[in-house]
């Protein structure tokens, strides 16, 4: 998932959507779903790359080193039914879907 962001923008029900095209002219897509992010702005990414990313180890808030220097951070809300939707979900070029959430709940498959 590293690449330059292309597309960032807040979706209903503040959803914050991005894409990020790779150095193979693949896009990758993230989207929060029930999940707190920074920076609040979606439009002071359009332009950065994403450098790294790394996944925070039991509670899957995903942090990602930015060209300039910033980070995005999305973390997940606090929830209190299994019924929730996922904090986050990472769709990569070849339409392969990672969830995390609701809890500390990992899916992969098929978008």
């Amino acid at each position: 998932m590293r690449g330059a962001i292309v597309d960032a923008r807040i979706g209903y029900p503040d959803v914050l959507h991005l894409e990020i095209r790779d150095k193979g002219g693949g896009v990758w897509r993230l989207a929060t779903q029930d999940a707190d992010w920074s920076p609040l702005d979606p439009a002071v990414l359009i332009g950065e790359s994403v450098e790294d990313v790394a996944v925070e180890a039991g509670k899957g808030g995903l942090r990602c080193t930015l060209s300039g220097g910033d980070v995005l951070e999305v973390k997940p809300a606090v929830r209190a039914a299994a019924d929730d939707p996922p904090s986050w979900e990472l769709i990569t070029p070849e339409g392969l879907l990672l969830e995390f959430g609701p809890g500390v709940r990992w899916r992969i498959g098929n978008a």
